[in-house]
């Protein structure tokens, strides 16, 4: 039997972040709140698995049919229960990702009070920096940082680090870390201390999903 130790999320609630003040997350922020609550809870090792933080979370995690096909996953506060519904026809690694992008809305943007929800469609998981999105808006901003924190949730940077220098084998380290190639060579184009050559097209936006496959 495993038991889970649950978390206060006030650790790694930002109070300021609900002020009338909006303050632009920066990606350092992001990464070292994901550290945190994976050193929190003895997961700073790969691969994390993103069902375990949920219930440590007190999150509840369901498949679901969407009636929209585009719809790829969602979470919901009700009262004193926060619920996170995955597209049932996703692949694994896509809920993976889903999960923790939904755990990231969770910490980063919802707060403990007030019903609220995210219902995350494909273009969500589009990864895209301010300058290039002439249609940058709060909800594209708080989309780009829970992608940012799914990312740093599952790929660790030290821990990717650490993996590179021992062996330089992007397939290697996605199938250790559970995610895509694509998601992996994304991931050390921001992470190693040397960018791989082949990583062009890492400057252009990316479709988180298309990576997941």
């Amino acid at each position: 039997m495993v038991f889970f130790r649950k978390i206060d999320c006030s650790h790694y609630l930002d109070c300021g972040f609900f002020s009338s003040q909006k303050a632009e997350m920066k990606r350092t922020e992001i990464e070292e709140r994901a550290t945190k609550i994976l050193r929190d809870h003895g997961l700073l090792r790969a691969p994390v698995d993103p069902l375990k933080i949920a219930r440590a979370l007190d999150v509840k995690v369901l498949n679901a049919v969407f009636s929209e096909a585009n719809k790829s996953g969602a979470i919901v506060k009700r009262g004193e229960n926060f619920q996170i519904y995955l597209n049932t026809n996703d692949t694994p690694a896509r809920k993976r990702f889903t999960i923790a992008h939904e755990i990231g809305h969770r910490l980063l943007h919802m707060s403990l009070t007030n019903d609220s929800e995210f219902i995350d469609t494909e273009d969500n998981f589009r990864s895209s920096s301010i300058a290039e999105d002439a249609h940058w808006n709060d909800e594209r901003q708080k989309e780009w940082e829970a992608n940012a924190f799914a990312a740093a949730l599952l790929m660790n940077g030290t821990l990717v680090q650490q993996e590179w220098n021992e062996r330089k084998d992007p397939d290697f380290l996605a199938w250790k870390f559970q995610v895509s190639p694509m998601a992996m060579t994304i991931r050390l184009s921001r992470t190693t201390t040397k960018l791989l050559n082949s990583l062009d097209h890492v400057r252009r936006p990316v479709n988180w999903l298309n990576c997941l496959n």
